[in-house]
C-alpha cells in the first residue's frame, strides 16, 4: 500500500504546485505584510514519507525528517521592489516564549551523507525544501518544505523576517500546530 500512496502523494505535491501558481491551493494558515504573504500546510509523518520513499529514500533514512514537525510553505513578494529572506532569520514562538528556529537544508544534508543516502534522493530533497536564502522579484514566489529544529508542546506562532529597501520585516503565522498521523 506504501508505493501506491507515495505515488498519489506525489501526484499530489505537482498538482498543487501546478494550482498555486493559479491560486488555488487551500492553505490552512495565511499571513500578509503589506504585500508580502506568507502561507503554510503543516505535513504528516506519513506525507514526507511517502513523499520521499518515491525519491529513492529508505523509510530508515527519511524517518527522522518525517518525524520532525514540518509544514509545507509559500511566500509571495506581491509588491513592486525587491525583498529578500533568509531561512535562518526565521523562528517558531512557543507558549511558553521559548524559540526554536527552522532546520536548515544543509543540516538535513549532512544526516543523509552520514547515512548514505544516494546522491539522486538527496538532490530530491534539497529541491523540495523551502530554500536558505531567497531573492524576490516583484511577484515572484517559492513554495517548499522546512521543519523545526525541535518540537514545540502545544500551539505556536511562526515569524518569518525578510528585508526590503526600507528596512526588516516580519510576516507572522499564528496559532500554528504540527500535523500528527
Amino acid at each position: 500500500m506504501l508505493p501506491r500512496l507515495s505515488v498519489a502523494l506525489a501526484g499530489f505535491f505537482v498538482s498543487a504546485a501546478a494550482a498555486h501558481a493559479a491560486g488555488d491551493i487551500e492553505w490552512r494558515y495565511r499571513a500578509a505584510n503589506g504585500a508580502v504573504s506568507l502561507a503554510a500546510n503543516p505535513l504528516t509523518p506519513a506525507q514526507r514519507i511517502a513523499f520521499y520513499l518515491a525519491r529513492g529514500f529508505s523509510a530508515t533514512a527519511i524517518r527522522p525528517y518525517a518525524d520532525a514537525c514540518g509544514f509545507s510553505f509559500s511566500m509571495q513578494n506581491g509588491g513592486a521592489g525587491t525583498l529578500s529572506t533568509r531561512l535562518a532569520d526565521w523562528r517558531a514562538i512557543g507558549m511558553d516564549s521559548r524559540a526554536v528556529r527552522l532546520r536548515l537544508p544543509a543540516e538535513w544534508d549532512l544526516q543523509w551523507d552520514k547515512a548514505q543516502v544516494p546522491e539522486a534522493a538527496r538532490i530530491a530533497f534539497r529541491w523540495a525544501q523551502f530554500q536558505t536564502e531567497n531573492t524576490f522579484e516583484a511577484g515572484d514566489w517559492i513554495m517548499g518544505m522546512a521543519t523545526l529544529e525541535s518540537p514545540l508542546q502545544g500551539g505556536f506562532r511562526l515569524i518569518a523576517r525578510y528585508q526590503d529597501d526600507k528596512g526588516q520585516h516580519e510576516v507572522t503565522l499564528n496559532q500554528l500546530f504540527c500535523a500528527g498521523d
